[in-house]
């Protein structure tokens, strides 16, 4: 095996010495470079991961946010129906409240109107009365005085 090795020229001190650099290169390379790229890459997809849950979380609470949105909205719409009615019901009660005051107003008017005209066609036929009677010695006198002339 020696004279085959001597025949090609080959030097097994090189030979061993490549070998073990090779190994050294390797292990030098694995600790310094392998390692920590797998490090990096370990981490990175950790955060890729966090990220997707992060993002799936984030994804349920925004539906979840949605899911109170349209409750807020629906309480929010019944209170001011409920509102709305109430506020109907009131007003339709100050309506009739008003109607009521103003046909009582009215009513007052028309016997303060009536009490008035009563009045104002008594004190016209007392001052017819004073008139006539007036009128009546007037005439009365005309006719005495025609009588005696």
């Amino acid at each position: 095996m020696e004279q085959l090795i001597e025949a090609f020229g080959i030097d097994t001190r090189l030979i061993f010495l490549q070998v073990f650099n090779f190994g050294l290169l390797l292990v030098v390379l694995t600790y310094f470079l392998y390692k920590p790229v797998l490090k990096v890459l370990k981490e990175r997809e950790e955060k890729i991961t966090q990220g997707i849950k992060d993002a799936e979380e984030a994804g349920k609470a925004k539906a979840e946010a949605a899911e109170e949105k349209k409750a807020v909205i629906s309480a929010a719409n019944k209170d001011a129906e409920a509102m709305t009615v109430r506020a109907t019901e009131h007003a339709k009660g100050k309506a009739e409240q008003i109607v009521s005051n103003a046909q009582m107003k009215a009513e007052q008017v028309i016997r303060d109107a009536g009490e008035r005209g009563g009045e104002m066609k008594a004190q016209a036929l007392k001052e017819s009365e004073a008139e006539i009677a007036k009128l009546a010695v007037l005439a009365a006198e005309k006719i005495l005085k025609k009588n005696a002339s």
